[in-house]
């Protein structure tokens, strides 16, 4: 009785320190005491939701109070939004090539054209708005992840370098033929200079600025559409560092995630001088129970490289935001299956 009775104690003890530790690493990966927000009076105010039905769609661009949506689950359907108006037209998008082995294609604007992308085929085909056909623009020129038009003839890419096998920011611009440009020092390695480098491409409003803000560390870039670098800054956090583990290479190669990393930056926006960034992380003094309520907001001054204020995106029930982007004077939000709709107040932007 006496050893069943330690064992049990031990057992309860064991179970309570896995416990104890697993709150701990939890409160670790959402809390950083180290910096304070600002959180300013209604910044943003909320015209209304729109209801999408489908939690597929993404924001492919903009022009004239007209927003485009993409969808991942139907690639060559857009939904039209006048977000004046509130009214909505389902478009079709055809191409001149339908025999591709497409596997991961990909809408997005550059007014007045639109560019259908695969970068694992690789191909882009090119459009004009409101004619909705595209023809082959490129292809088998060079492989890409992900790639965002900046000019009628030029996109900023993130591809992975032949040479080091890490992944690379470029720009892929068509003259007599196609030029393309990758910066091997732009994206700083710590780990491995995959997941390590991980983080999301942006693109403000006028294709003025390009922008990369990284997922794993507390660093962000901004560059002109030629690829000149023209800030690498910090955000509040402190996380300087990729926090990741990663495994062994397997029998076919791959190399993946052994635990989730500390994920500091999720989404982000360029709008004029500032950057918008979606963190995942609580500064002191704020409730853990807001992550489950809204997502954080930082806004960032690049140019005089500060930090602004912040403010809340709020989930809509259960339903947490996607990905979001400004507008002329509206901020637009993927919250699952809504479009929420916001107004600027000028005062702060």
């Amino acid at each position: 009785m006496k050893t069943l009775l330690r064992l049990s104690i031990f057992g309860l003890l064991s179970c309570s320190l896995v416990i104890i530790m697993f709150l701990l690493s939890e409160n670790q990966m959402h809390r950083n005491n180290a910096f304070v927000r600002r959180y300013p009076h209604h910044p943003i105010t909320k015209k209304y939701d729109l209801s999408l039905k489908y939690n597929s769609y993404y924001i492919a661009g903009y022009e004239n109070e007209i927003l485009y949506l993409g969808n991942t689950t139907a690639p060559l359907h857009l939904l039209e939004v006048n977000l004046k108006t509130k009214d909505t037209q389902h478009i079709r998008i055809t191409l001149d090539r339908m025999d591709l082995p497409f596997r991961s294609i990909t809408v997005k604007f550059h007014p007045p054209y639109f560019f259908v992308t695969d970068g694992f085929v690789p191909c882009i085909f090119r459009g004009n708005i409101g004619d909705w056909h595209a023809s082959l623009w490129m292809k088998n020129k060079t492989y890409f992840t992900r790639a965002i038009p900046i000019d009628s003839n030029k996109l900023y890419i993130k591809a992975i370098s032949s040479k080091t096998n890490e992944a690379t920011l470029g720009v892929l611009e068509k003259q007599d033929d196609f030029n393309i440009i990758l910066d091997p020092d732009l994206l700083e390695r710590q780990i491995d200079g995959m997941f390590d480098v991980d983080g999301t491409m942006i693109v403000s409003e006028d294709k003025e600025n390009l922008g990369y803000v990284y997922f794993y560390r507390n660093q962000f870039m901004i560059m002109n559409p030629d690829l000149k670098l023209l800030r690498r800054e910090e955000t509040i956090d402190t996380v300087r560092v990729a926090q990741i583990q990663l495994s062994q290479k397997n029998e076919l190669g791959e190399i993946k995630m052994k635990v989730p990393p500390l994920e500091v930056n999720k989404t982000a926006a360029l709008y004029q001088n500032l950057m918008m960034i979606h963190s995942n992380r609580l500064g002191k003094y704020e409730e853990k129970s807001m992550l489950n309520q809204a997502a954080i907001i930082d806004v960032y001054n690049w140019k005089k490289q500060s930090y602004q204020f912040s403010f809340y995106l709020y989930n809509i029930g259960q339903r947490k935001v996607r990905e979001f982007n400004v507008y002329n004077n509206h901020l637009v939000a993927l919250i699952d299956v809504v479009l929420s709709v916001y107004q600027l107040k000028p005062s702060h932007f």
